[in-house]
């Protein structure tokens, strides 16, 4: 059974990684507390399994502490890449699976040196809030079957044009 087994928040740009044993999740926005989280922004939540990072740690060889990778939920029990576009239920809350989230630099920093390669297309996914409320660790995780598919193409087709323009008009 696929479950919650961490969750982590950054309350400032290069602050590190706080645990937390729930957080409350807000629609269209991302766990309250974690200043990533805004209206309209792609990736409003993210999420890596528990097997990636013990794949990465046997690789560099050393173990990679809690929260390292910056993704605020770890999960055990599910592939997440195979569920690009599909709808998961986490808990209470329904997200949408909108993208990967290929590691970055930023995991040579928080991690170690080869920690991006070594997590290279397993860097986790970036999902899309639909219904809000409280996670916690330990709550289970669904995939839920949805019908409507042009209209979640569409759906995220304009979310993704909407968060495109709100950054253009940050850089003006």
């Amino acid at each position: 059974m696929a479950e919650i087994i961490s969750i982590h928040i950054v309350r400032k740009k290069g602050a590190s990684a706080e645990s937390c044993d729930h957080v409350t999740v807000r629609s269209n926005f991302g766990i309250t507390g974690d200043y990533r989280s805004e209206k309209f922004q792609i990736g409003q939540i993210t999420l890596i399994d528990a097997e990636t990072i013990e794949a990465t740690s046997r690789k560099l060889g050393y173990d990679i502490p809690a929260g390292a990778s910056r993704r605020q939920v770890m999960v055990k029990g599910i592939m997440l890449n195979e569920l690009i576009g599909s709808y998961l239920r986490l808990g209470q809350i329904l997200v949408r699976v909108e993208d990967r989230c290929n590691p970055c630099n930023n995991m040579e920093k928080r991690i170690g040196t080869g920690a991006k390669n070594a997590m290279n297309d397993k860097g986790g996914i970036r999902c899309r809030i639909i219904k809000g409320g409280d996670l916690r660790i330990g709550d289970k995780i669904t995939v839920e079957n949805h019908h409507c598919s042009y209209y979640a193409m569409l759906s995220n087709f304009c979310f993704k044009f909407i968060s495109y323009l709100k950054q253009l008009s940050n850089k003006a």
